[in-house]
């Protein structure tokens, strides 16, 4: 059976669309218990904007720049839909929600914690979402990579 293929450039569609949901869900679990703790403990906003800043532009924005590298390098105009990410990529988007639905069901942290990492990972994820999203309707995986550009003859 052969695999379904798509252009290159949908797989930036799919990985925003996919990071967009994620960052959703993530916020609407962190963003209510967020809103109902913050009046009480002033310091859960300030700490979900840090949470924020350090996956978005430490984490996420360089994981957009990674993929969209990685896909615009490749010399096929089409790949099956599932190559927005690498298999690393899987794994690691694997063990954090299950590491983080374990937590969460566990109750080995409380609201409080829930509360800032969720609101400021969740930001951070549909942001970046929306970088993949960006690169997809700028068609920025069409141009040849650098390297490619380099080794043409």
């Amino acid at each position: 059976m052969r695999a379904v293929t798509i252009p290159k450039n949908h797989l930036m569609l799919i990985a925003g669309l996919v990071w967009c949901a994620a960052g959703a869900m993530v916020c609407m679990i962190g963003l209510p218990l967020e809103l109902g703790l913050a009046p009480s403990h002033l310091v859960l906003l300030p700490l979900a904007v840090a949470i924020f800043l350090a996956f978005y532009f430490f984490v996420f924005s360089r994981l957009v720049r990674k993929h969209a590298g990685r896909i615009r390098a490749r010399a096929e105009d089409r790949l099956p839909f599932w190559h927005f990410f690498n298999a690393s990529s899987w794994a690691v988007m694997a063990v954090m929600m299950g590491g983080g639905i374990t937590l969460r069901l566990s109750h080995l942290m409380p609201d409080w914690m829930i509360a800032f990492f969720y609101s400021g990972l969740g930001v951070a994820l549909f942001l970046c979402g929306v970088r993949f999203l960006g690169v997809f309707a700028r068609k920025d995986v069409l141009a040849l990579a650098p390297e490619r550009l380099n080794s043409d003859p």
